[in-house]
């Protein structure tokens, strides 16, 4: 999903819950009662020692920086070094049971809609070419 919304002119995508997931929320459904049961969404101080600061900035870090990879890996494969880059017609979506069509297709995209300018895209690619340090 969020590939596609970046094809579809996206600058961000927000990971509220997939964050909250990934320091141990288990969906409850209790955020608004103060009794969050892992911790999670809790100001009362007996529930809040089941969340560990320490462990859980580290998985949600893990979390951030693996969906950043597939990103990227996606990206590469739709021949583009960054997600940004990715042009609607370069993703099919699976409809009914067998049935692929390009996402431009189903939102009726033109070719370059959603596309940063051609000096961001130039920049973009600079940048993405550069060695991590």
């Amino acid at each position: 999903n969020a590939l596609a919304a970046m094809a579809m002119g996206c600058d961000m995508v927000n990971v509220g819950r997939t964050a909250l997931l990934s320091i141990g929320c288990i969906q409850s459904q209790r955020c608004h009662t103060d009794r969050c049961p892992t911790g999670v969404a809790t100001q009362n101080p007996r529930l809040a020692r089941g969340l560990d600061p320490e462990l859980k900035s580290v998985r949600c870090a893990m979390y951030i920086a693996t969906l950043r990879f597939e990103l990227l890996r996606l990206a590469r494969a739709c021949g583009v070094p960054h997600p940004s880059l990715v042009r609607a017609d370069q993703l099919e979506l699976l409809e009914q049971r067998w049935v692929a069509t390009s996402l431009q297709e189903i939102v009726g995209y033109e070719n370059d809609w959603g596309l940063p300018s051609s000096a961001q895209q130039v920049a973009l690619c600079r940048l993405m070419a550069q060695p991590l340090k």
